[in-house]
């Protein structure tokens, strides 16, 4: 990975991507590092959208959540074991009903378009998290997932690569086949 990654690229008509980051509630230390999280994202021109600058105002949740998850580019699917316990469906109605709600949505989604869910789709595990707290849905063990060891460029690096498509390898283009004597 090159140092000189210049962030902010543009979506299809001129805008930046567009981010929605599913996240459990309930765990104060959790939610603090997902806020820096969105605030770092938002510093390196990356359009990233959470719930709680919405939730200053009185919201359809409902509504809200679908809309999100709908019009983003990617969604950051952070990891967590309260987001894999609700996401996998394993606890109760009244438990998280939120994340239950976008972890449905998502899914569907998924299961819609496979293809396009994986790259869609993104885990992300954060400082002092897990890889096994994505849920199992989102393939923890065959595809990739993001690891952001730090909120800073360097610590972020490849989450930051996969949003704004600025790969760290790039494919060489295929030369002339020499002619042998």
């Amino acid at each position: 990975g090159g140092g000189g990654l210049g962030v902010g690229v543009l979506r299809s008509g001129g805008r930046p991507v567009r981010v929605f980051i599913s996240y459990a509630h309930g765990d104060p230390g959790h939610e603090g590092l997902v806020r820096q999280l969105w605030v770092f994202l938002r510093a390196c021109g990356v359009d990233a959208r959470l719930d709680l600058a919405a939730a200053q105002d009185r919201v359809d949740w409902a509504a809200w959540m679908t809309r999100e998850v709908r019009d983003a580019d990617r969604v950051l699917v952070i990891a967590s074991p309260a987001y894999k316990r609700r996401a996998e469906g394993d606890a109760g109605p009244g438990e998280g009903r939120g994340v239950q709600w976008e972890a449905r949505l998502i899914r569907d989604l998924f299961y819609a378009d496979q293809a396009a869910g994986m790259a869609r789709f993104v885990p992300v595990v954060l400082p002092g998290g897990s890889a096994q707290d994505i849920p199992l849905w989102l393939a923890p063990a065959s595809a990739a997932h993001y690891q952001v060891s730090e909120f800073t460029i360097a610590g972020a690096e490849s989450l930051l690569r996969v949003l704004t498509g600025q790969p760290a390898v790039l494919v060489p283009d295929l030369g002339p086949v020499p002619v042998l004597p």
